[in-house]
C-alpha cells in the first residue's frame, strides 16, 4: 500500500500536467476553430451585403441616368452621385460618358486609398486615380452600363471599401480569441490546483468505495467534497443506483423541459424570420418602385407587362402600353429648381393613378417619362384612356404658390398588333410618343410607316451606307440670284439619291432618317467634299460665286465637326472657301450656346452662315443678333403664295425690314412666278431662289448656266 501511495504521489503532478495540457489543447482548438468559423461567416455575410448594396446603387443610378445624359443634365447626374456619396463604405462613384470621359464623380477624400492614389498619380486625372485605387485588394470595383432603348450612353463606376468590414471582423475575432484565452487559462489553473490538492484523497476514497460495492454493499455512498472530475466520478458512482429509481414523474419533467426549450428556439426562429421578411419587403420596395413617386419603376413595369402579355395570350385579348412624356418639364425644372420639378412629378403621378382603374398599372420610367399598362383593351378604348389622362392633367398645378399648366404627349402600342414582348411594345410606344410630341397632337397610336427604326427603313439606311461607300449619291445645284440685276450670287448644293431599285428617293425621306443614325457624319463629309470640289472647279474656270451647303443639327452638336471640316478642306486642297453653311432656325434656338462655341471654329476657313427656313421656328431675329450670321432665308411656305395671301406678304415684308435693320441680307426661297419677283423687288429683298429662276440641275448644266450669267461672290452687292 505504501508503495502504491508513493507511486501515486510520484505521478500526481505529471498526470495533472498532462491532463491540464490535454484540456488546454482541446479548448484551444475548439474555441479557436469556433472563433475563426464565426469570423469567416460574419466577414462573408458583410461582404455579400456590401456587394449587394453596391449593385443596387449602381443599377439604380444606371437606370435613371439615360434621360439626364441625353438632355445633358449634368446637375441631375451630380445629384445622383451625391446621393450615393452618403452611403457608408463608398470610396468613389463616377458616371462616364459613352466616349469614356467622366461626366461627374465623387471621391471620398478622407479615405487613405484616395490620398495614396492622388500622391502616386501626378497628373491628377480621375481615371488614372481610379485605376490606382482599384489596385488595392480592399477595393471592390463595380461597373454598370447605362442603357436606354438598347443603346449604351455611358457607364456607372462604384468603388466600395472592405476596410471597415475587415476591421470589424478582426476586432470581433480578437475579442473572441481573448475571451477564449482567458477562459482556457482560468480553467487550466483551476483544474491544476484542484487536481493537486484533492485528487489523491478522492482516488483513495473511490478505491475504498469500490471495494465495499464489490463486497455487495449497494447502499454505500461515497462522500466527497470535490467539485472536479473525480468528484463527478464519485457522484456518478452514487447516481448509478439512484438512476434505477427514476420515476415516471422525473421522465415527464425532463420531457417538459425539452418542450420548453423547443418553444424557446421556435420563438427565436420566428422573430428572425419576421425580421428577414420585413427586410426583404423593404429591399423589394426599393428595387421595384420609384423612390420619388412611389410608382412602379421600369423593372416592375416590364415584369407586369410580361405577366399581362402571358395572360392576354392565354385569354386571347389585347392590351395597351401607353408611354407619356411631359411637355415643358425641363423649362419648369430649370427655372424653379429640381425640388419643384420633383413635386410636379409627384402630383402628376397622383393624378394618373386617380384617373386609371385598379387593374391598370402606372409607373415612372425615369425623368418625366411614365408608362401605363392597360389590360384587356383595344385601340379605341386606349385612345379614350389617353384623352382622359390629358384631361386629368389640364387643371393647373399649384407649385410654390403659383399655378402652372403643363401638357403631355402620349404614345400607344397594342399587343399583339404592334409587338409580342414587353421590350418591343415599350420601344414602339416610345416611337409613337415621340411622333405625338413632334406633331403636338396629344396622343398617337404606333404606325410602322412613321417608325424610323422599322425593318424597311433600317434596310434603306443600309442601302444609304452602301451608296456612301460606293459614291453613288449625286449633287444638284440651284442658283441664288440678286433681285436687282439677276447677278448669280451663290449656288446651293442639294443632295440626290438615285436608288438602283426604288428610283430617285427624295431628300425629305432619307435625310431625317439619316440624321438619327451614325451616318450623319460621313454624309456631311461626302456632301462638303464634293460640293467644294465643284466650287474649286468653278474658281479655276473664272466663276466666282458663294457656295451654300445645308448643315444638320447633329453636325452642330458634334464636337469633332470643326476637325472634320478641316480634314475636308485639306483633302480638297483648300485653305479657305466662299462657303456659307445653312442652319435651320430651330437648330440654333435649341442650344444657342453650343452654336456660339462651334461657329467661331468654322469661321477660320472663311465660312459664313445663313439661317435656313426662317419663320418656321420659335425665335425672333433679335435673338439671332449675337450669332455670326450673314443672311436669313425666308421659308418657301411664306413666299410661294405671297402674291395671293396678304398674311404671307405681311410676314415677308416684316422679316425683310427686321433683317435689314440688323444688317442681314435676305434670301427668299420658293419663287415660282414673276409676280412674286416683282413684289420682292418692291420690298427690297436682296436675293431670290426658286424653280421659276432655275430648277436644281446637275454639275454640267449648272456650269453652262453660270457661263451665261454674270456672277459675284460678294453678298453685299446683292
Amino acid at each position: 500500500m505504501k508503495e502504491l501511495l508513493k507511486r501515486i504521489l510520484g505521478l500526481r503532478f505529471s498526470i495533472g500536467l498532462k491532463f491540464v495540457a490535454i484540456i488546454a489543447v482541446i479548448l484551444s482548438i475548439t474555441m479557436g476553430s469556433a472563433a475563426i468559423v464565426n469570423y469567416r461567416s460574419h466577414n462573408q455575410l458583410f461582404l455579400q451585403h456590401l456587394e449587394h448594396k453596391g449593385e443596387v446603387l449602381g443599377q439604380f443610378i444606371s437606370s435613371i441616368s439615360p434621360k439626364a445624359i441625353l438632355s445633358n443634365n449634368i446637375l441631375a447626374l451630380i445629384e445622383y452621385v451625391r446621393q450615393v456619396s452618403h452611403q457608408q463604405d463608398i470610396v468613389y462613384a463616377m458616371i462616364l460618358a459613352k466616349q469614356g470621359h467622366p461626366l461627374t464623380s465623387y471621391l471620398n477624400n478622407d479615405n487613405p486609398y484616395i490620398k495614396s492614389a492622388i500622391k502616386k498619380v501626378n497628373n491628377r486625372r480621375l481615371l488614372p486615380i481610379i485605376d490606382e485605387i482599384n489596385k488595392n485588394r480592399d477595393i471592390i470595383s463595380m461597373r454598370f452600363p447605362i442603357r436606354f432603348n438598347d443603346r449604351r450612353y455611358g457607364t456607372v463606376l462604384i468603388g466600395l471599401s472592405r476596410a471597415r468590414i475587415e476591421e470589424l471582423s478582426r476586432q470581433e475575432l480578437i475579442k473572441q480569441l481573448l475571451g477564449s484565452l482567458f477562459i482556457i487559462v482560468f480553467l487550466c489553473a483551476s483544474i491544476f490546483i484542484a487536481f493537486r490538492y484533492s485528487a489523491l484523497r478522492s482516488i483513495l476514497r473511490l478505491y475504498k468505495g469500490y471495494q465495499r460495492v464489490a463486497e455487495g454493499n449497494l447502499d454505500h455512498r461515497i462522500k466527497t467534497r470535490n467539485n472536479d472530475e473525480l468528484g463527478d466520478l464519485a457522484h456518478a458512482f452514487n447516481d448509478m443506483v439512484e438512476k434505477l429509481k427514476i420515476s415516471t414523474h422525473e421522465k415527464d419533467m425532463a420531457l417538459n423541459d425539452l418542450q420548453e426549450l423547443n418553444k424557446h428556439l421556435e420563438s427565436r426562429v420566428e422573430v428572425r424570420t419576421h425580421a428577414l421578411e420585413r427586410l426583404n419587403k423593404e429591399l423589394e420596395q426599393l428595387a421595384l418602385h420609384d423612390s420619388l413617386t412611389g410608382l412602379p419603376n421600369r423593372s416592375l413595369i416590364q415584369d407586369r407587362m410580361k405577366q399581362a402579355i402571358s395572360n392576354a395570350h392565354r385569354a386571347g385579348y389585347t392590351l395597351a402600353i401607353i408611354m407619356m412624356d411631359l411637355d415643358r418639364f425641363k423649362e419648369i425644372n430649370d427655372t424653379l429648381g429640381h425640388n419643384v420639378g420633383d413635386c410636379l412629378l409627384q402630383d402628376v403621378g397622383s393624378r394618373l393613378r386617380a384617373t386609371l382603374r385598379n387593374v391598370d398599372t402606372v409607373g415612372r420610367l425615369g425623368g418625366d417619362e411614365f408608362a401605363i399598362l392597360v389590360p384587356d383593351t383595344d385601340s379605341e378604348a386606349s385612345v379614350t384612356i389617353a384623352k382622359k389622362l390629358i384631361q386629368a392633367l389640364e387643371p393647373p398645378f399649384l407649385l410654390e404658390g403659383l399655378n402652372f399648366s403643363i401638357g403631355a404627349s402620349f404614345g400607344i402600342a397594342l399587343y399583339p398588333e404592334h409587338g409580342f414582348d414587353a421590350s418591343m411594345l415599350l420601344k414602339r410606344a416610345d416611337v409613337a410618343m415621340y411622333i405625338a410630341k413632334q406633331n403636338k397632337c396629344g396622343y398617337f397610336i404606333y404606325d410602322t410607316d412613321k417608325d424610323t427604326h422599322s425593318t424597311s427603313r433600317l434596310a434603306l439606311m443600309g442601302d444609304l451606307r452602301s451608296a456612301l461607300d460606293e459614291d453613288a449619291l449625286t449633287l444638284n445645284f440651284q442658283p441664288i440670284v440678286s433681285v436687282q440685276d439677276s447677278t448669280v450670287i451663290g449656288i446651293e448644293a442639294l443632295c440626290r439619291w438615285p436608288h438602283p431599285e426604288k428610283g430617285l428617293i427624295p431628300p425629305n425621306e432619307f435625310i431625317p432618317m439619316m440624321e438619327q443614325t451614325a451616318l450623319v457624319r460621313p454624309f456631311a463629309e461626302w456632301v462638303l467634299k464634293n460640293a467644294l470640289k465643284q466650287w474649286k472647279s468653278w474658281q479655276r474656270n473664272g466663276t466666282d460665286v458663294l457656295l451654300f451647303v445645308n448643315l444638320s443639327m447633329r453636325n452642330l452638336h458634334d464636337a469633332e465637326f470643326p476637325e472634320q471640316v478641316s480634314r475636308v478642306f485639306d483633302s480638297v486642297g483648300l485653305d479657305k472657301a466662299n462657303l456659307i453653311l445653312e442652319i435651320t432656325e430651330s437648330v440654333i434656338m435649341a442650344d444657342p450656346q453650343q452654336v456660339l462655341r462651334v461657329l467661331p471654329d468654322l469661321q477660320k476657313f472663311g465660312i459664313d452662315f445663313a439661317i435656313d427656313d426662317f419663320g418656321t421656328g420659335y425665335s425672333s431675329l433679335s435673338q439671332l443678333r449675337h450669332l455670326p450670321v450673314r443672311a436669313v432665308k425666308i421659308d418657301r411656305s411664306f413666299v410661294i403664295n405671297m402674291d395671293s395671301n396678304k398674311d404671307d406678304a405681311t410676314i415677308v415684308r416684316s422679316t425683310i425690314d427686321l433683317a435689314h435693320n440688323l444688317g442681314l441680307k435676305v434670301i427668299a426661297e420658293g419663287v415660282e412666278s414673276q409676280a412674286t419677283i416683282d413684289m420682292l423687288h418692291d420690298l427690297n429683298c436682296d436675293m431670290i431662289q426658286g424653280n421659276f429662276i432655275c430648277q436644281p440641275i446637275g454639275e454640267n448644266e449648272i456650269s453652262v448656266f453660270l457661263q451665261q450669267r454674270h456672277t459675284s461672290a460678294d453678298i453685299n452687292t446683292a
